[in-house]
């Protein structure tokens, strides 16, 4: 039976793991509902998503028909205005085939002039009114910054707070994670896998390379579970493959060693996987339409699993012409969560990927 835990004041009883919208948006309908249904059959109780996920919602009202009682639905708005996010709310309510979200997120507040923004826009204001009307219980806040969640959940006004947190990434333990712990805010946490770079990708899996990976899924999800912080770690399951491969660390508690967590810190230290979190955030404002992070995976490949040649023909092939055309405009690197100098980034790649090299 799949381990719960409290998701702080809300009082619910949540999976370890829950169920992220993310991947599905690019499956196929069937697949992508079989997916959700069979992480449901499984013991997921927590299904999460968010209005800019693409079709990832109607997905998962699709599969949660019939069980909606049992479930804790949670999904996010990204907008900058209260007027927006109202509309976005019942947007969400529709495309879920719900009369209540359990949990609304204000989603990836990176900065705190963006969460200070949202605040005299009224974003706020629109999820409380949202919860006096019934549309939602509880208002969270997501984000790739620990300092400014810190910020935010200080302010009283948020019952559960969604963090980055992996291998690689495992700063919210130092301060966020044990003020939210002492708030009794729900600590949820994202890209326990990394964006797919933790866990073996399974690109190169074909290639014999898998001991170059920083971390098998397992362990990786291990890491994450081992942390009695963390109410529950949302991945993101495309297919009822992958849901069957993760789901069962939850069936039972984890524990890491020591000495197991220093070798998988140190190769995470020393591997390829320096920037790139794969959320995908840059895509629709770069005007050139480059796959940005198509080309950072491929420069993973060349770098850490010496993938070479495999990296610099698909590079050469579908993105070369594409990255020299780009205008270092910015609009990528404001949106991207880690603050990355991705026009600097993209040239270090064509350098290295490139029919020039």
């Amino acid at each position: 039976m799949m381990l719960k835990r409290r998701l702080g004041r809300t009082n619910f009883e949540t999976s370890v793991l829950g169920f992220g919208g993310i991947a599905i948006q690019y499956q196929p309908w069937e697949e992508a509902v079989a997916a959700v249904k069979r992480a449901i059959e499984l013991g997921v109780n927590l299904i999460d998503s968010a209005r800019g996920y693409g079709d990832s919602e109607d997905k998962i009202g699709e599969a949660i028909k019939g069980q909606r009682e049992n479930l804790f639905i949670s999904t996010k708005s990204h907008y900058p205005t209260g007027e927006e996010v109202r509309r976005s709310i019942d947007e969400s309510l529709a495309h879920l085939g719900v009369d209540r979200i359990d949990l609304i997120f204000m989603h990836a507040v990176d900065q705190e002039q963006e969460f200070e923004r949202r605040l005299r826009n009224g974003v706020l204001d629109a999820m409380r009114d949202a919860r006096r009307a019934g549309k939602v219980n509880y208002i969270g806040i997501s984000g790739h910054q620990n300092r400014v969640l810190a910020k935010a959940i200080r302010t009283g006004e948020f019952d559960v707070l969604m963090a980055m947190y992996n291998l690689a990434d495992d700063d919210a333990q130092e301060e966020l994670f044990p003020l939210a712990s002492s708030m009794d805010v729900g600590i949820t946490v994202m890209k326990p896998l990394g964006g797919g770079y933790l866990g073996i990708l399974p690109e190169v899996a074909q290639f014999g390379v898998a001991e170059k990976a920083i971390s098998t899924a397992d362990e990786a999800l291990r890491f994450v579970l081992s942390n009695q912080y963390i109410n529950t770690s949302v991945v993101g399951m495309g297919s009822i493959a992958e849901v069957e491969q993760d789901i069962p660390l939850g069936l039972s508690p984890q524990e890491m060693p020591p000495e197991e967590l220093a070798r998988l810190k140190e190769r995470a230290r020393v591997s390829g996987y320096t920037f790139c979190r794969g959320c995908g955030y840059c895509l629709p404002v770069c005007e050139q339409e480059i796959d940005i992070r198509e080309v950072f995976r491929l420069f993973v490949f060349h770098e850490q699993y010496g993938l070479k040649e495999l990296a610099k023909e698909r590079f050469q092939k579908y993105h070369e012409g594409k990255v020299a055309m780009c205008t270092e405009c910015l609009n990528c690197t404001e949106r991207c969560p880690a603050a990355l100098d991705i026009p600097s980034l993209l040239k270090q790649a064509a350098s290295i990927l490139g029919s020039n090299r």
